[in-house]
């Protein structure tokens, strides 16, 4: 998918100062997640899990709950409801653990979606907007990379795409994500972003606010 990297080179006209800033990004991200799955499951995460006839996904979610409005945060309940329905059940193989990380991390109406650790089969989800994701090309709200038909592929869910052009059919991020990775690829890591051309001011404070709370309590 979309390295981060690449687009500070793109925007900056320079790669050199980048390549100092940002070269060890990847190993420190690595190190955080073995850090937070050994030190903090059990103090700040709790673990349940996602069973499918032989898969597995362990779920790894905050202790600690918002004490405000939670539609934006991902639960473990939430998590299995869009795994039981996600239709290629074959590519639960691709994960051994999900995280939910409940922090907020936009540039430039840019979203950090999700992290995922090849090796490992961990997938790091963090909170976004609720409409960063959409399967229509002319939307504006979309992966950076491609349209949703060219992430999947062959693999189209066909009966959430809406032909006509109509109406907006959201497909959730977390099945677009499941849909594309593979552990086999050269790289140890994938990074999911999300654009969106106008952050909703109340959403955005919303979202902020969450990771504060969160930052505060350790997270």
């Amino acid at each position: 998918m979309f390295d981060i990297r690449e687009y500070y080179y793109c925007n900056t006209g320079s790669s050199d100062a980048i390549k100092y800033n940002t070269a060890d990004i990847d190993d420190e991200i690595v190190s955080y997640i073995d850090s937070l799955l050994v030190d903090s499951v059990g103090s700040l995460y709790l673990c349940d899990r996602y069973k499918h006839n032989d898969s597995i996904i362990d779920i790894i979610y905050p202790r600690q709950a918002y004490p405000k409005n939670q539609t934006l945060i991902f639960t473990p309940d939430r998590l299995r409801f869009l795994l039981s329905f996600y239709p290629y059940k074959g590519d639960f193989s691709k994960v051994s653990k999900i995280v939910l990380r409940p922090r907020y991390i936009e540039a430039g109406n840019i979203e950090l979606a999700a992290i995922y650790l090849k090796k490992k089969k961990i997938l790091m989800l963090y909170i976004t907007h609720p409409l960063g994701y959409t399967n229509s090309s002319e939307e504006s709200d979309k992966f950076i990379s491609v349209s949703l038909e060219n992430i999947m592929n062959t693999k189209i869910i066909r009966d959430s795409i809406d032909r006509n052009g109509k109406h907006k059919n959201n497909i959730p991020y977390l099945w677009n994500i499941l849909a594309c990775i593979s552990p086999d690829d050269k790289d140890d890591m994938e990074k999911f972003f999300i654009k969106i051309d106008k952050a909703d001011p109340k959403l955005y404070h919303l979202l902020n606010d969450i990771s504060h709370f969160y930052s505060k309590h350790g997270y």
